[in-house]
């Protein structure tokens, strides 16, 4: 095996098919693949199912596991060869979509300007795929909400506690004519989503139904007009209320506190590039280190 082949492997298996692999990697299909072909012959077992995508066998489960090891060894000895007092070289961070939205453009933006040289990258998506993605060495670190999945794999840098609140269009004035309205949220498994919940069926609501956005903006502008409410950290509303757009009501407080952590595998070298990352975080926002 060349580490080629477990690169070409491994974006087939992450993306579930062969053009899109094709496609991330900047390939012709057919080379992709006569690649998978060739490494299936040379280890004389089949490593996926060609039914509806590219789906991983049980011995292509396993190879993936090592060629997640392999290829991020050789990635991190290549950094650590290269790293210096400047940064440079490659930084793929992680965010769930409240702080994407609201804190990270600045920051990035100040890290670009501090340090041009590094390539810096970021993914928005939910708490647990951003933990699978460091675990599995395709993020230096993530933003991610508390959550069960964090484990002794991974070092928490920093945290930063937040007050929830229940907003509604401001014609409301009692909580309690929100408790018929529908929710905007995120996705399921999103951790305000569950306190919500827990909240609501504590004040004996069931009946609970949802409208989805992925995107913190696009709930507040829900909420702005009368679609239903949310819960999200005081903090992001606080503009919006001072305008009258938006208000907010408080929860108990067994519901209305959230953790935001930066993670990233305990085993994972801390180059320069990150340092500086978590260093600028720290200086300008009111995450703390543990």
């Amino acid at each position: 095996m060349e580490s080629n082949e477990l690169r070409i492997f491994r974006t087939v298996a992450q993306t579930g098919s062969i053009t899109k692999a094709a496609k991330a990697l900047g390939y012709v299909q057919s080379n992709v693949t006569a690649r998978i072909q060739q490494l299936e012959s040379d280890l004389n077992t089949q490593l996926f199912y060609r039914q509806r995508g590219m789906i991983l066998t049980p011995t292509g489960e396993k190879l993936l596991t090592y060629a997640d090891k392999i290829i991020y060894l050789l990635d991190e000895a290549d950094k650590s060869i290269k790293d210096s007092c400047e940064p440079s070289g490659s930084l793929s961070i992680g965010a769930v979509h409240t702080v994407s939205a609201i804190r990270l453009p600045q920051l990035l933006a100040k890290y670009h300007r501090a340090y041009p040289k590094v390539d810096l990258s970021l993914t928005t998506s939910q708490s647990d795929e951003l933990i699978y993605k460091v675990n599995h060495f395709q993020l230096d670190g993530a933003f991610v909400k508390n959550t069960p999945l964090i484990d002794d794999n991974f070092v928490k840098e920093l945290e930063f506690e937040e007050t929830l609140v229940l907003i509604s269009n401001p014609k409301y004035t009692n909580i309690e004519d929100l408790y018929c309205k529908p929710l905007i949220m995120s996705t399921a498994g999103c951790p305000n989503r569950i306190q919500l919940e827990n909240w609501l069926k504590s004040q004996g609501i069931y009946n609970i139904r949802y409208i989805e956005f992925n995107n913190l903006n696009s709930i507040i502008e829900g909420v702005m007009a009368d679609l239903g409410t949310s819960l999200v950290p005081k903090s992001t509303i606080d503009d919006y209320e001072k305008r009258g757009l938006i208000k907010s009501f408080s929860i108990s407080e067994k519901y209305n506190t959230t953790r935001t952590f930066f993670i990233r595998r305990k085993d994972s070298l801390m180059t320069s590039s990150l340092s500086k990352f978590i260093e600028i975080v720290e200086q300008n926002t009111s995450y703390k280190r543990l």
